[in-house]
């Protein structure tokens, strides 16, 4: 995997059946992160390998692409669930530089939906242990509507037009989108 998120959300699906290692370091900025050499072997003997896309991660997809064994996947879980139709563009993400805001994680509906082609991808490749991710996608995605319903739940008693959010990094464009959110910097 790539970033920290989908490492989690990929540990969560995976559990004891897989062995789910991170390659950009907690803390870094995935932008700009330039995977270190001995990162191609790691990639070289990976089965499937998971990024984000939307260009988030450009220097990592391209070593997993140039180092990949035969039959290995590389699977960009961003651009299989959000179509390019709802990319969104931003003040840290503008359109002319054609890279979208790549953070949909934050948004737990999202996160479900990586939950989800993880599991697909894992069934498909390893469909003895089916009902294993099955259980442990399904664990995850309790647990991510419990936190979206707690989110809306919490929301109700902000007055109308108070959810304004302020933040260090511009990751929180869905979240917003979804929650109704207004992102003010």
């Amino acid at each position: 995997t790539t970033v920290a998120p989908i490492t989690s959300i990929a540990a969560s699906i995976a559990g004891d059946r897989a062995d789910v290692l991170g390659i950009v370091p907690e803390g870094t900025n995935s932008h700009t992160f330039e995977p270190p050499p001995q990162t191609a072997k790691l990639l070289e003997k990976a089965d499937i390998v998971l990024v984000n896309g939307l260009q988030l991660e450009e220097p990592t997809f391209e070593l997993a692409e140039a180092n990949k064994k035969d039959g290995a996947e590389i699977i960009k879980i961003g651009e299989q669930v959000l179509p390019e139709s709802e990319y969104i563009y931003d003040f840290s993400f503008p359109k002319e530089d054609g890279k979208p805001n790549p953070h949909l994680w934050t948004d737990p509906t999202y996160a479900i939906k990586y939950a989800g082609v993880i599991k697909d991808t894992l069934v498909r490749r390893d469909a003895a242990n089916a009902s294993y991710y099955t259980a442990n996608h399904d664990a995850f995605v309790a647990k991510a509507t419990e936190l979206s319903e707690a989110l809306k739940k919490d929301q109700a008693t902000v007055p109308a037009g108070g959810l304004e959010l302020l933040t260090y990094h511009d990751a929180y464009a869905y979240f917003a989108k979804t929650y109704g959110w207004k992102v003010i910097g």
